[in-house]
């Protein structure tokens, strides 16, 4: 209840909360609007959410946009947000700031994408800047494309994939090589499937022992232990984790790692 929340908004704005000033809620419950709780502006979405338990915990706050750059930001400068929030990322006209991740300095970080590629790269290779620095071109994006995924490579894991139709696989990380930032990455799906799968949603690392929950847009949820879920090659299609009714599709994957499986 002590940690400090921070919250990343679609125009690169990050705020913050301690979690005990966040309602607690039922599961079913709808949950308190996020304008009541941060000094959001008119139309702009949390897009990402980082627990922080001391600002010494990790040494940057990894972020990264729908159009494939990225950026390093000391976490110490996230250390006092005031309550009107502070620029995390300066944005090109029509990206958003989606997804921030802890990393030690020392991390591979994988972007996917929702055509189906991946690509492994050396955290290093992204110099560390200041909050108003727009990033490096982290991902080549083909022409209408986007990146719909950033991880942290862990050691033992795999990169599970979840497509628009609910379809899925695991891949061990041991198959995506490291290659340089701003190239295209490899193959992480059947992307000649992708008209009868969907293309990727979310994509997560995730541990042999954790279990993960797939929420689509229409709220339906599914909790299923990772090791229910087939490990394949790269370039397969998977097959269906969760089955999606006419009109809705796979939001966001939620990962739970195993210390929490086993608390609960």
């Amino acid at each position: 209840t002590l940690d400090t929340i921070l919250f990343f908004s679609d125009r690169g704005k990050v705020y913050a909360s301690k979690a005990h000033e966040i309602p607690e809620a039922n599961r079913t419950d709808r949950g308190t609007p996020a304008i009541n709780i941060l000094a959001l502006e008119a139309t702009e979405r949390i897009t990402a959410a980082v627990a922080v338990h001391s600002f010494d915990q990790a040494s940057y706050c990894t972020l990264a946009t729908v159009r494939g750059r990225i950026k390093r930001v000391e976490l110490s400068e996230f250390a006092s947000v005031r309550p009107s929030g502070l620029i995390a990322m300066g944005l090109d006209k029509g990206d958003e700031l989606g997804w921030a991740r802890l990393t030690s300095g020392k991390d591979d970080i994988m972007l996917i994408t929702a055509d189906g590629h991946a690509l492994r790269m050396v955290e290093k290779s992204v110099r560390s800047m200041g909050r108003p620095a727009s990033g490096v071109t982290g991902i080549a994006l083909k022409p209408g494309d986007r990146l719909t995924s950033m991880e942290v490579v862990e050691p033992g894991g795999s990169l599970l994939v979840v497509t628009e139709f609910g379809h899925g696989k695991q891949t061990r990380l041991e198959e995506y090589s490291a290659k340089g930032r701003a190239t295209s990455g490899v193959a992480t799906i059947d992307q000649h499937s992708l008209d009868k799968i969907g293309k990727i949603a979310a994509a997560r690392v995730v541990q042999p022992t954790d279990e993960v929950t797939l929420i689509s847009s229409g709220g339906q949820m599914l909790r299923i232990k990772v090791s229910q879920i087939s490990s394949s090659g790269r370039a397969t299609r998977g097959v269906r984790l969760m089955g999606i009714q006419p009109g809705d599709s796979i939001a966001s994957v939620a990962r739970i790692p195993a210390e929490v499986v086993l608390e609960g």
